[in-house]
């Protein structure tokens, strides 16, 4: 959940988790003698891409202008969440008839999450002179009245790990609530409501337009089982919540930019009167260009040393990093560790889509469809920022790995997929 808990207890939490994982999964195998079946699991196309992948970013290690710093951030987030990845799949792949209570799981995490996120809100809006885990710098910066209090809330509460882990989250639970069960509709809507509208209060358009993208497709994907009218309705919500903010007068949270001089390509003057698409579009103009020169040639990891280092880069860019995890990629790793990473998503779909094909219960038809959701959400959100690291790295690879590991005892491992 994206609490701002800090690193450490996200640390140990990984680990805790992997360890469990491989305790079981030694167990089983010295039981079920399937070591045999375990290496074959490891020479996946998944597991070479993720392999290919981590290979690219300690390559790109001594390239780093701070190589110490580059190791410390390949650690925690490359090394940490590949093996967590790794390690849950390949359990749950070998321990397939493990009872796997995903569903209760992401109930509990979500409900735990509206009650503090909401509620947290409700008792600024109440009493706005006694503001609990208030960042006091960005409130006296973002916070004027109670309405920038409403749609500033997430940015400013410190208790939350930021609208960019809390969007991407959400979109998670957007994306499992999407596929609803027969027999439990009302409360599939109330939930779903629920995240579409926290989801509204951060006012990050891209991951808005993803849940959409990721409503339309769980419909899709799911169809025969799936009512129409309770997706419906919430669309239809989610179109009413959006239109009444652009013709009443909060709509500066959501139209930011001149749009008159971005329709006509003026973005320089667009980017002098605010506004964050312009920024973009001359940030990803500037890093294109700057790969452009040395397309293979690693650079290091991490956010920081762009700042301290390429700083003609940054002036011209106008934001300190690419605000695309592809991009970003490619600035790092050189372009061939994006191209790794897309592989790792393209593997994923291809074997979460041939599981759906193959599933063999109502059950295990959700998870898949909420899997492909999830990966249309989380990386339609990063294409017009970069989340990939810190919590929401680690939710992207937890989760995508209990979806792994159920896939893969499906579909009896790589012979059987590709």
């Amino acid at each position: 959940m994206p609490f701002g808990i800090g690193p450490t207890a996200r640390y140990v939490l990984s680990f805790l988790v992997a360890l469990f994982s491989a305790l079981l999964l030694k167990r089983h195998c010295a039981c079920a003698g399937e070591t045999t079946k375990l290496k074959s699991l490891l020479l996946h196309p998944l597991f070479i891409a993720l392999l290919l992948w981590n290979l690219f970013a300690i390559v790109s290690i001594p390239f780093s202008p701070e190589p110490g710093y580059s190791t410390r951030v390949y650690l925690s987030e490359f090394f940490i969440n590949s093996s967590l990845f790794v390690i849950v799949s390949l359990c749950l792949a070998t321990t397939g008839d493990c009872p796997l209570r995903w569903e209760k799981v992401l109930i509990f995490a979500n409900s735990i999450f509206l009650i503090c996120y909401l509620g947290m809100m409700l008792t600024w809006l109440l009493f706005p002179k006694n503001l609990f885990f208030a960042d006091q710098e960005l409130i006296k910066r973002f916070v004027s009245d109670r309405m920038d209090m409403f749609f500033e809330f997430g940015r400013t509460c410190s208790l939350f790990h930021g609208i960019h882990h809390t969007s991407l989250f959400l979109g998670l639970m957007i994306a499992f609530w999407s596929v609803f069960p027969v027999k439990k509709v009302i409360l599939n809507l109330l939930f779903l409501t629920a995240n579409l509208f926290t989801l509204f209060t951060t006012t990050r358009r891209g991951a808005i337009i993803a849940c959409l993208l990721g409503l339309l497709l769980s419909y899709k994907l799911s169809a025969r089982k799936t009512p129409t009218v309770p997706i419906a309705i919430s669309l239809f919500i989610v179109v009413a919540i959006l239109g009444t903010a652009l013709c009443s007068g909060i709509g500066k949270h959501f139209v930011r930019e001149d749009w008159r001089l971005i329709s006509k390509g003026k973005i320089d003057e667009a980017r002098q009167l605010g506004g964050s698409i312009p920024l973009r579009i001359t940030t990803y103009r500037e890093f294109v260009k700057e790969i452009a020169k040395h397309p293979f040639l690693p650079r290091g990891l991490g956010k920081k040393f762009i700042k301290e280092h390429w700083q003609q880069l940054v002036q011209k860019a106008g934001l300190q990093h690419g605000h695309n995890t592809f991009l970003n990629q490619a600035f790092y790793l050189g372009i061939q560790g994006a191209l790794a990473l897309m592989a790792v998503i393209i593997v994923q779909w291809r074997l979460f889509w041939a599981a759906l094909k193959r599933q063999k219960g109502a059950r295990e038809e959700k998870l898949f469809v909420v899997a492909l959701v999830f990966l249309i959400i989380y990386w339609t959100i990063n294409m017009f920022t970069d989340a990939f690291r810190h919590d929401s790295a680690s939710l992207y690879w937890f989760f995508t790995a209990v979806a792994t590991g159920r896939a893969l005892w499906i579909t009896k491992g790589a012979k059987q997929t590709f």
